[in-house]
């Protein structure tokens, strides 16, 4: 029963839904893309959806059936680099479609954040397996601390909510002995640090 809880919290929380998530408190954040037009607001979560969730979902029966992984767990180090290149591209791409079509710029270095941190993923694994999970939710509460801070908005229950999703979706992964507790506490941490600090300095 805990291994079943544990794996519907790494589903739910899996890093391709992250970022999508981000963009949702983002724009209820009380920043001023809280004002954009509902259809600004639906193309940008298009374009976002598709990009970092849809697509890099899509891609599992290839890399599946060309061998590039041997499950969609991706257990060992080296199934890793292929899918996260590809997701650093998607995310870069991206970060260009919105650039070319002006999107806000809160919007763009967000993703452009996102777009390095799995760069520096994919530097990781080519050596060591980090905690994917981790290194999103930690990139996620890096950014809306940093927003908090730039912009003097009160986002503590957003901060509360995602440090306890980020210590649950922790528990799970060790509880599916999917990693050691330095991999979690590293992933975390890299993206806590890596995208709150480029958010700040960025803006």
């Amino acid at each position: 029963m805990e291994k079943r809880i544990a794996q519907i919290i790494s589903i739910l929380f899996h890093p391709v839904f992250l970022t999508f998530y981000g963009l949702i408190i983002l724009f209820h954040s009380g920043l001023y893309i809280s004002l954009l037009s509902p259809a600004l607001k639906k193309w940008i979560y298009l374009v976002v959806g598709i990009n970092t969730a849809i697509i890099p979902l899509s891609l599992t029966p290839l890399y599946l059936n060309k061998k590039i992984i041997n499950s969609i767990k991706m257990d060992s180090v080296q199934e890793r680099v292929i899918p996260l290149v590809v997701s650093t591209f998607l995310f870069y791409l991206t970060y260009f479609l919105l650039s070319r079509f002006k999107a806000p710029d809160i919007i763009r270095i967000y993703i452009l954040t996102g777009a390095i941190a799995l760069f520096g993923a994919v530097i990781i694994s080519w050596k060591w397996k980090i905690s994917l999970h981790m290194l999103g939710l930690g990139a996620l509460t890096g950014v809306i601390l940093a927003i908090s801070l730039r912009f003097g908005l009160n986002l503590n229950l957003f901060l509360i909510v995602i440090v306890l999703v980020s210590g649950l979706t922790g528990f799970a992964r060790l509880k599916l002995e999917a990693h050691y507790p330095s991999q979690i506490y590293t992933g975390y941490l890299f993206g806590f640090l890596l995208t709150g600090s480029l958010l700040l300095f960025l803006f």
